[in-house]
């Protein structure tokens, strides 16, 4: 499930509007308290591929951010496959936050420290949510009451069960079902953005031969399913 979020930085002036992103306009700088950071120049910039663009790891989360004023923050480890992605304009001094398949609230905050770095503001995070003590009920004493033997107990009905493979994967496109796919199998096959590159098709090499732009998407998937829904199933039956 998608939850759209829109978060507003205000009290700016107007010279605060025009600043540039606190990775400098060429992304040339390491957003702040971040690690394993790299900043990339495209040779021919694009829609899908701007001009500056730089990733790395920022409390907690795999980060990636354009000079396009957008971004998006994923879990460090191939199993969770939440991310949340965000556009900022400088004009109105606003994010825009895209949360996607319940990403944890660490996660939310660090997409809003970042939105504020593409904003040209200064990296405060939202301050940490204030924890409540609730004191214990007193225990409920009461002996429990015996079963009345003349009336049977009915049988829980068996559980469904869950989905796998596939069934179990939201994503918009073939390629990008793939490479979730491919995730959860183990494999690296990069950002799941629908698109196949190099590392898409190492990992499919894990599991057929030779693979290439005439792969069918689909055959690849179906190998994947039987795997990833057969694994539990056999644990299942040990």
């Amino acid at each position: 499930m998608k939850g759209l979020a829109s978060v507003a930085f205000w009290a700016l002036g107007a010279s605060a509007l025009a600043a540039e992103p606190c990775v400098t306009a060429t992304f040339d700088r390491p957003l702040d308290g971040a690690t394993d950071v790299v900043s990339h120049v495209s040779d021919v910039p694009s829609v899908r591929f701007p001009a500056f663009w730089q990733e790395g790891v920022f409390d907690g989360v795999r980060y990636n951010i354009t000079a396009a004023s957008e971004g998006v923050v994923r879990p460090l480890n191939f199993v969770d496959d939440w991310e949340v992605s965000f556009v900022c304009d400088q004009a109105t001094g606003t994010c825009d936050f895209d949360e996607n398949r319940a990403p944890p609230e660490q996660a939310v905050a660090a997409a809003k420290v970042i939105g504020q770095c593409l904003l040209g503001l200064d990296l405060t995070p939202d301050p940490a949510p204030v924890e409540v003590t609730v004191e214990a009920a007193e225990p409920d004493i009461t002996p429990p009451t015996e079963p009345d033997a003349t009336v049977p107990t009915p049988t829980p009905e068996p559980a469904a069960a869950a989905p796998c493979g596939s069934a179990a994967v939201d994503e918009a496109t073939e390629i990008a079902t793939l490479q979730r796919l491919l995730l959860l199998a183990g494999q690296d096959p990069g950002p799941v953005d629908g698109f196949l590159g190099p590392k898409s098709f190492a990992a499919m090499g894990a599991f057929v031969d030779d693979p290439g732009w005439n792969t069918p998407i689909s055959d690849v998937i179906a190998i994947l399913d039987a795997q990833l829904c057969d694994a539990p199933q056999s644990a299942a039956n040990e």
